[in-house]
């Protein structure tokens, strides 16, 4: 057997062994903590320098009860938005003194469910969960998966980046929807746009239905006109964005600005109207929602309400922390957004 395939498989019962002592004695010797004789200290560091022995971390914190290792599932990893806010929360997670492991939910009900048994399973010491079945907008037609991250959440500390965290008894960390989208159809009317169309997302999505709810309320609220045949559902990507753009053409009058559920619906519309001969924004505005780095990318560049993605990673690993050392109670905390004004409108 080769010296590095010695140093790979060498345990400490196997230098207990070797030594002729406990194990016991060889992780007090170790560690520096509890009594071990000078003889059989000395012995015990001669074979750790021996076979270059470093014990298990998460061995050695699995028996102290905890892992120092936190959870973070999101629901795909394809997109900016999801990444952007591990990235942040990881950092500063790593600066705490954790490992942060990211689990893809693949958008399937049925991964994200085993997932959070996993997390139970692999001891994490808390999980982030963003996305995916929990923006359901009727809980009700994913019982199983709330009633798993209750379940969850009464052995280990869960924050979700959701505004209803505090209806599963959990911490939320999230965007302050009324504040940007009321900014931005501020902005809207002050440039004098009277109709509004709006682009993307489905009802059946918590934040899809919350943002479109509340473009009516304040569009209406400054007197901007959404005729129902101005909304197109889609999805969230690009391709989609086209498509639902090719629906509203369909129309003979058309809405002065075009408001997107997000920036990849955006620009997968805008390209549509620049193949049909619009100028944007003369002939049609667009703004679009995230703030994800395509919006600065097309051309024109996109209209949009940047989200703070560095303070919602920060903010989830405040929270998280807090929660592991007993200071933090549940709260919600709402992450103001803020209006990046490009040549789109």
């Amino acid at each position: 057997m080769s010296e590095r395939n010695t140093e790979k498989k060498v345990t400490i019962y196997q230098i207990a062994q070797e030594a002729g002592v406990s194990a016991s004695q060889v992780s007090r010797a170790i560690s520096g903590k509890g009594y071990v004789s000078e003889e059989n200290r000395k012995k015990i560091q001669a074979l750790v320098e021996k076979y270059n022995y470093r014990p298990n971390a998460l061995a050695q914190n699995l028996v102290k009860g905890k892992s120092n290792t936190i959870g973070f599932l999101i629901p795909h990893i394809y997109e900016e938005y999801f990444p952007m806010i591990y990235s942040s929360f990881e950092r500063e997670m790593t600066e705490r003194g954790y490992v942060t492991i990211v689990f893809n939910g693949k958008s399937t009900f049925e991964e994200e469910i085993r997932i959070l048994h996993l997390l139970e399973d692999t001891r994490v010491d808390a999980a982030v969960i963003i996305g995916g079945s929990l923006d359901f907008a009727d809980w009700n037609l994913r019982k199983e998966y709330i009633t798993t991250i209750k379940n969850l959440s009464s052995k280990i500390p869960c924050v979700l980046g959701n505004e209803r965290a505090g209806q599963l008894g959990c911490s939320g960390v999230f965007v302050n929807l009324d504040k940007g989208i009321k900014e931005l159809s501020e902005y809207i009317a002050s440039k004098g746009y009277k109709t509004m169309g709006i682009l993307g997302g489905f009802d059946s999505v918590y934040p899809s239905l919350r943002l479109r709810d509340t473009l009516r309320k304040y569009a209406t609220e400054l007197g901007i006109t959404i005729k129902p045949q101005w909304e197109v559902r889609s999805s969230y990507n690009a391709r989609d964005g086209a498509a639902a753009m090719k629906e509203l053409l369909k129309n003979k009058e058309l809405p002065e600005i075009v408001c997107c559920i997000n920036d990849e619906i955006a620009v997968g519309a805008m390209g549509v109207a620049l193949d049909k001969g619009f100028r944007i924004p003369e002939d049609i505005a667009f703004t679009g929602f995230d703030g994800v780095y395509l919006s600065q990318e097309f051309r024109p560049q996109l209209t949009t309400l940047q989200m703070d993605f560095e303070t919602m990673g920060k903010e989830l690993a405040r929270i998280v922390e807090g929660h592991l050392s007993g200071r933090e109670e549940i709260s919600d905390i709402a992450v103001d957004p803020w209006l990046e004004i490009r040549s789109s409108t």
